[in-house]
């Protein structure tokens, strides 16, 4: 079976967006795309909510053929293109990003991560990070940790109302001085075993 892998970008003080869903404090960097480049190598299909879906249709479909975008960026972009994508949203009508699907509930993402060869990546908001948590799909959690204090915004576990553990995978610096910190969430069985 495949690994569900939430992949999230955060302010130093854990804000998933700023004040009026900014997102322009996000840095980008060799490294940075370096590391995306290789995540979406480990890829087989995309998850998003309705919102995430809605701003990456907006950019990433014409990225690819864009003469104002950079080589790299247009590989990735038809990369992205490419993959499949499933959006988890009771509300969207229709998904018009080649290769998407929509998933009405959360439940219906369990036969997504079992058909799966490879991992699937979540990038969306609060709202399905909260939900595939809740229903115990993360194997892992990749926080992306930007060197920058927002002060206000969204925080990246805004929908979680209980207290949950982890365990450090690993920790990587890149040349921005973004950090990327990987955890697996706790099972039942690790506090067993006393880990």
């Amino acid at each position: 079976m495949s690994r569900m892998i939430v992949s999230m970008m955060t302010s130093i003080d854990n804000y998933i967006e700023g004040p009026g869903r900014a997102l322009d404090w996000n840095i980008e960097s060799p490294g940075f795309t370096r590391y995306c480049e290789e995540m979406l190598a480990e890829t087989d299909t995309m998850l998003f909510g309705r919102v995430s879906y809605e701003m990456m249709i907006a950019y990433w479909p014409a990225a690819e053929t864009d003469p104002k975008q950079s080589s790299s960026q247009q590989a990735f972009a038809k990369t992205m293109n490419t993959l499949p994508k499933v959006v988890l949203s009771r509300t969207l009508a229709r998904a018009t990003w080649n290769n998407t699907t929509i998933a009405r509930d959360v439940e219906d993402l369990r036969t997504v991560k079992e058909k799966a060869k490879k991992n699937v990546m979540v990038f969306g908001g609060a709202g399905i990070i909260s939900a595939v948590r809740a229903a115990g799909l993360v194997d892992e959690w990749r926080v992306i940790v930007n060197p920058v204090v927002l002060g206000a915004g969204t925080p990246l576990f805004a929908n979680v109302k209980e207290r949950f553990s982890l365990r450090h995978l690993r920790t990587e610096t890149l040349d921005s001085g973004v950090t990327i910190l990987a955890y697996e969430p706790r099972r039942a069985t690790d506090a067993e075993a006393g880990e």
